[in-house]
Parts: C-alpha cells; sequence; structure tokens
C-alpha cells in the first residue's frame, strides 16, 4: 500500500488520455494513461495492454486481463497458494532461461482507492544480464478480480509511479 501511495504523490506525468475498453467477456474496464504513452488490444493475447516510451529497444508495458474469478469466491488464504505457486512457477522459468532469481515479493495487500483493494506479488530476476521487476496486482473491482501486471527492465524503474497510477486509477464497469 505504501508504494501505490507515494505514487499518487509524487508522479509528476501528465495524465490527459482515459481510455475505455470493452473486453471479450463484455466487461468494460477503464484506464487513465499518461500522454505519452499508448493502449494496445489483443497483444500477443493480452486483452489490454498500455505500452510506455521506449528505450534502448524496450518499454516498461502494464497488462490488464480478466481472471473469470469473483471475488467472492476468492478467499484471502488464496494468495499465499497463489504466491507459493509464481514462486515455483517463476523459478522454474529464470532456470530455463538461465537466469538469476534476485528476490521474491510476498503477498502484501493494497487499496488504492476505498473501491479498489487486492493483493500483489512480486519478483525480480535476471536473465543475460538484464535485471527484470516483475509485479502482479490482483485487484478486486465490482466482485471481479482482474491481474494488472508489469514487467520491467530496472532501467525503467523511473517508471514505477506512472506504473502505480494508472493501476490505482483501474475502474470497471
Amino acid at each position: 500500500m505504501k508504494w501505490l501511495f507515494l505514487a499518487l504523490i509524487v508522479c509528476p506525468t501528465a495524465y490527459s488520455k482515459t481510455a475505455s475498453f470493452e473486453l471479450k467477456d463484455k466487461k468494460k474496464v477503464t484506464i487513465t494513461h499518461p500522454d505519452t504513452w499508448e493502449t494496445a488490444r489483443e497483444l500477443y493475447g493480452i486483452p489490454l495492454a498500455v505500452l510506455g516510451p521506449w528505450a534502448n529497444e524496450s518499454r516498461p508495458v502494464l497488462s490488464i486481463l480478466p481472471t473469470n474469478v469473483k471475488q467472492d469466491k476468492h478467499r484471502p488464504e488464496d494468495f499465499q497458494e497463489l504466491f507459493e505457486n509464481f514462486k515455483v512457477e517463476k523459478d522454474e522459468w529464470v532456470k530455463s532461461h538461465k537466469g538469476k532469481l534476485i528476490k521474491y515479493e510476498p503477498t502484501t495487500q493494497v487499496e488504492p482507492r476505498k473501491d479498489l483493494k487486492g493483493h500483489f506479488i512480486g519478483a525480480e530476476f535476471a536473465i543475460n544480464g538484464i535485471h527484470f521487476i516483475e509485479r502482479s496486482y490482483y485487484l478486486y473491482c465490482k466482485n471481479e478480480v482482474y491481474n494488472l501486471k508489469y514487467s520491467i527492465r530496472d532501467e525503467h524503474r523511473k517508471y514505477i509511479p506512472e506504473l502505480q497510477k494508472m493501476i490505482g486509477d483501474f475502474k470497471c464497469e
């Protein structure tokens, strides 16, 4: 929660673009993003992505995925199991890419707004000498669970306040 709160305070970027999208399941989501970012639909199977500025042949990306899980069917203790599965899968994936795990961020409750709560889990790892930061937010919005995720290179760390502001501004209908 501390990260989201700080991001909402110290993020000086202009946020004048608001985009609403209808997902395949007919649910509508809205995301507000910086003027210099763009949205993409169905990017490599991701229903909605927000793409940041290019730098060194990469860019920060926030993906938005419906989970088709109802909040009332998702118990808080399920997140510990989700985190344990995440660790096993991430460890196997990093090893398969001859990488090195740097750290995990355990399940953490977040509440960017009174009507938007959830949890996040994260990991940092290095592959081919490139340091990555990955965070998956599972947010409850109108009894639905949405996964908002970013996986960025360490050089894009400066965009974390923008990413977290977008996450905090996420809306669904």
